[in-house]
């Protein structure tokens, strides 16, 4: 990830904090071991400073300047941007995901001189975007530019990057959901839900290894698991669809949230249907509900109209 910094405005703190000790940059030379230079640099604005720096700065002035150096963040940390957007993806809002688009434009503009930009990240994130409208369009060449698009952004940082080849290479988060959304394309464009579940099977397993814990990898994997239960589905495979809509249940409540977990309860009460068992209900019911707690009205009433027109079910309101 990447963040763009307000580098002037550190470098005066940083002025004020070694002034207000009264030392001398030659001084914190001494005390700490800081090379006058990189004191003056830093001071100036004209580099970003290491954190091994920071770390010994910190110490001679008695102030945390990794605190200080996040709070002179001029521009959004990228990843700031998943909240809004797995909002827009959950309940989908065309205009939102064109407003986004807009903000991340202006806000890593490149004419922003205190941007320290990973350029090809942050295409690879435009084309995400890019690629979610692509994806809810009704038209199938929207759905085949957005697949071409997304492979192509992965080959900016996963050179001669060969879907056929998914399983030999090693993704960044932004790539993984890049690899999540071809998944959905190949679903969806081609009806290969087999290669589909694959490739997500793939995706749940990398994730689960992983041990970095963050909720945006947690939202990640409950759409995986949302994902492949819709691709049993589609193949008819109804245990099955239960058998993951209650693994990524039983996720959900270990990691204490309701994030997406609507679309699980919904594909399970399918699925009981289908098979003629009991408790089909209950599980539209939560999903209902859920949908509710939310705030994605309009999703609620699509939700219960599609499934009396669709299964003749008719699920009460609440």
């Amino acid at each position: 990830m990447f963040i763009s910094y307000d580098l002037a405005y550190f470098g005066r703190e940083l002025n004020r904090l070694r002034k207000d000790m009264g030392y001398s940059q030659s001084y914190v030379q001494k005390k700490v071991g800081v090379n006058v230079d990189t004191i003056r640099k830093i001071e100036n604005g004209e580099v970003k400073p290491r954190y091994e720096t920071l770390e010994l700065l910190s110490l001679a002035y008695k102030f945390d300047l990794l605190e200080l150096l996040k709070s002179c963040r001029s521009n959004k940390h990228l990843v700031d941007y998943h909240d809004e957007l797995d909002y827009i993806t959950a309940n989908y809002h065309k205009d939102k995901l064109i407003e986004l688009e807009k903000s991340i434009h202006d806000n890593f503009s490149s004419k922003t001189g205190v941007s320290l930009v990973n350029i090809h990240e942050l295409t690879q994130f435009k084309v995400f975007i890019s690629s979610i409208r692509k994806f809810h369009s009704s038209f199938s060449i929207e759905w085949d530019a957005a697949e071409l698009d997304l492979i192509r952004s992965l080959r900016l940082t996963i050179p001669n990057f060969n879907i056929k080849k998914y399983k030999d290479y090693k993704y960044s988060y932004i790539e993984i959901r890049i690899l999540f959304l071809i998944s959905l394309l190949i679903a969806e464009n081609h009806s290969n839900y087999e290669i589909s579940i694959e490739i997500l099977t793939f995706i749940l397993d990398s994730l689960m290894n992983d041990v970095t814990n963050t909720k945006y990898k947690d939202f990640l994997i409950i759409k995986v698991y949302s994902n492949i239960a819709y691709n049993f589905h589609m193949l008819d495979e109804h245990q099955k669809v239960i058998e993951t809509s209650n693994a990524g249940i039983n996720f959900c409540i270990n990691k204490q949230t309701h994030h997406s977990l609507y679309s699980l309860f919904y594909r399970k009460g399918i699925a009981q249907f289908s098979l003629g068992y009991k408790g089909y209900m209950e599980s539209l019911k939560t999903a209902i509900f859920l949908l509710k707690l939310e705030g994605f009205n309009d999703l609620y009433m699509q939700y219960i109209e599609i499934t009396k027109k669709k299964y003749g079910i008719f699920i009460p309101k609440v």
